[in-house]
């Protein structure tokens, strides 16, 4: 068979769907097995047809549950996986007696219909058996979220989470499927979205409860800020609403600590208490304000080994030089002494031969 041959033997005889008979995880699934959820939301995956007597039964429960969704969305390599990361590291800290599960969508790709799932790499939090996580895939190349999102949420909401977070695939401007799942949704962008007249299409400005401005060590983070806040303002009429109460922040969530992110895990603490009804009971308190680039090497000093480097080469370059100027000097005096010796020689050479003729 060859090698090639035989890894294609074993991606044949492993490629079938998974999911057909899965009755006796629902008994497992109130005491949060994560095995037993997954197999449940692959089921609803891979047959939804034959597995609707069970499906209604879940749909049916989660209706009546009050475990809060939370929605994030934004736009392609915002950072929303590193965002996450950090508001799971804080709601572990914070709730030491709480869980949490996390469902991520990737896009999958029009030419070759997979997809990455790579969410989780980003993720470190996730190590914690107070967290499950999910990975799904779009199926389909032009939506955010899977079309099987719902029955996986009611899932989740079934197991009884304390919460739920709900990731979207990276969006343009025009999607806001999440606020259709979510009892509150996070929108996740950059300070890089162009001119200010850009913010006029992005559609979650209108819908999203909370607005992060990640990467906020980057150039024109402020003037970001600023726009967002006004179309903000505008979007909702809120005129008379100073800008710092305004639920715009920006983040730097590859930061340890980052008060902007405490900030931000802070107001979704309290609109999803406003709008579920539950109250969290917070016991940490994090520090709070805006985010700024803390840096371990000053950026005046942010070439001090480059210019180490440097001063050594020029030393190197120096001391080459030296010792050049130091060889050429001692050939020089080498060649002088040489040639003294020898007219000294000479000369008394000649006065012996003077003295034998006179």
């Amino acid at each position: 068979m060859g090698l090639q041959g035989m890894i294609n033997d074993v991606l044949q005889q492993c490629d079938f769907p998974l999911g057909e008979h899965v009755n006796g995880e629902l008994k497992k699934i109130s005491k949060k097995d994560h095995l037993s959820i997954s197999r449940l939301i692959t089921a609803v995956e891979n047959y939804p047809d034959e597995n609707q007597h069970w499906i209604a039964q879940i749909t049916s429960k989660a209706k009546d549950s009050k475990v809060p969704v939370l929605g994030i969305t934004g736009t392609g390599g915002a950072g929303k996986s590193s965002m996450i990361d950090e508001i799971i590291r804080r709601y572990l800290l914070d709730f030491p007696d709480k869980d949490l599960a996390v469902v991520s969508v990737d896009p999958s790709k029009r030419k070759t219909g997979g997809a990455l799932l790579g969410d989780r790499i980003r993720m470190n939090a996730l190590i914690s058996p107070r967290v499950y996580m999910r990975s799904l895939a779009t199926r389909q190349s032009n939506l955010a979220l899977s079309k099987h999102i719902k029955q996986a949420v009611d899932i989740l909401k079934a197991a009884e989470f304390d919460m739920i977070i709900l990731e979207t695939s990276g969006i343009g401007q025009s999607d806001t499927e999440i606020v259709d799942h979510a009892d509150m949704s996070l929108y996740i962008m950059t300070p890089e979205f162009g001119a200010a007249s850009q913010l006029e299409k992005i559609d979650m400005l209108d819908f999203a409860d909370v607005i992060a401005i990640n990467k906020f060590d980057k150039r024109g983070a402020q003037d970001a800020l600023r726009d967002v806040r006004k179309q903000y303002k505008r979007n909702h009429e809120l005129w008379d609403v100073k800008d710092e109460d305004i639920p715009v922040f920006g983040t730097i969530a590859s930061q340890f600590n980052d008060p902007g992110t405490n900030a931000l895990y802070k107001k979704i603490i309290q609109i999803l208490e406003a709008k579920t009804s539950i109250t969290f009971h917070s016991t940490v308190q994090f520090k709070t304000g805006e985010s700024e680039k803390i840096y371990i090497i000053p950026p005046h000093r942010v070439r001090y080994l480059s210019e180490i480097a440097d001063n050594n080469r020029k030393y190197d370059a120096w001391a080459k030089e030296e010792a050049e100027k130091a060889a050429l000097l001692y050939a020089l005096k080498e060649s002088k002494a040489h040639f003294e010796e020898k007219g000294i020689a000479e000369k008394s050479r000649i006065n012996s031969t003077r003295s034998l003729i006179g």
